[in-house]
């Protein structure tokens, strides 16, 4: 697509960015006396409705499917957005997987927590799909990831393996879709999404001492951070996984990785939203429409944490040590 073919979606981004949350939105929910306080302020901004008795995550899901119902509207081709939302069909496809193999599933799964939306695949496709062992319904993406995992799941019944393999996909497949676009700033997006995410991989395989094949299983593919590298550091153990990172174009993580899983987890979510800020700026192209969906991303992260956070009574400093970098 030509940049000037997403002037209309950006125009309707650029309007909607004002609903976004910002400095001192945050700094009131972080400063707000109590768990209730922070929900009635939420209600405030039209984030909670009154008759929703606090159900938090229906909100936040809520708000997580309207921001993609407006790029649905919005942009000339959402196919060049698919990257950003294929990691859910895989989770769905995990889900259905693990309640077949269960015999676990329900007439109606609209509601269950299990499945994710916003996805590519709707996820009664998948369950069906699932139930009826008829994969090839699915997409390609989708028949292949499902199949090669049902297999596994009944020859071994080992779900952990199950679970690696489809994450190792979702990040695979992120990366296939962006270099699809044959755009730099959406393969520099789903580069960096998939590197944070091996890092923190590897970082929790080194913590738990995992071994070389369940590392290079759960890994994907980089550019910008060789696999093979980080499979062998993370099977030495975390002193040496720490030791390769530094040498690496991300070695302001390490520092992060020596604190705590908390601000590692800060540092991945802000190292997007600093690849997306200068979108802001832009009056043509799909960049603003990808930093809004990032930016509500972070927004709905922040406002989860102050709110559990809230809940757990934690101090408001300890609440801004954990708080996303904001877009606007």
């Amino acid at each position: 697509m030509k940049e000037i073919d997403y002037a209309y979606a950006v125009a309707r981004i650029r309007a909607n960015e004002s609903s976004l949350l910002t400095t001192a939105d945050i700094e009131q929910l972080i400063t707000a006396e109590d768990y209730q306080y922070a929900l009635r302020i939420l209600e405030e901004k039209g984030w909670m409705n009154p008759d929703d008795s606090g159900d938090v995550d229906s909100a936040l899901k809520k708000q997580s499917n309207n921001t993609w119902q407006l790029l649905t509207e919005s942009s000339p081709d959402l196919g060049e957005l698919d990257f950003l939302i294929v990691k859910n069909d895989f989770h769905n496809i995990k889900a259905a997987l693990k309640r077949f193999i269960s015999n676990a599933f329900d007439e109606d799964i609209s509601g269950n927590d299990s499945f994710i939306t916003p996805s590519i695949i709707v996820p009664d496709e998948i369950k069906n799909a699932v139930f009826n062992k008829k994969f090839n319904e699915l997409p390609d993406f989708a028949k292949d990831a499902a199949i090669e995992t049902y297999h596994v799941l009944i020859q071994t019944a080992d779900g952990q393996l199950a679970d690696i393999m489809l994450d190792s996909m979702a990040l695979n497949e992120t990366m296939a879709k962006a270099d699809k676009t044959n755009n730099e700033f959406i393969v520099k997006m789903a580069e960096l999404m998939c590197v944070t995410a091996n890092i923190k991989i590897a970082v929790r395989s080194a913590r738990t001492g995992k071994d070389r094949q369940f590392i290079e299983r759960a890994l994907c593919q980089t550019k910008s951070l060789d696999k093979a590298s980080l499979i062998d550091a993370a099977a030495k153990g975390l002193e040496e996984l720490t030791d390769y990172i530094s040498t690496t174009p991300y070695s302001e993580a390490v520092d992060l990785i020596k604190t705590s899983a908390a601000a590692l987890e800060k540092w991945c979510d802000d190292i997007l939203m600093s690849h997306v800020e200068n979108a802001k700026y832009k009056s043509f192209g799909i960049e603003p429409l990808i930093a809004f969906y990032i930016a509500k991303d972070a927004e709905i992260k922040n406002v989860r944490i102050i709110l559990s956070c809230k809940h757990n009574k934690l101090p408001p400093e300890t609440i801004k040590e954990r708080v996303r970098k904001l877009y606007v």
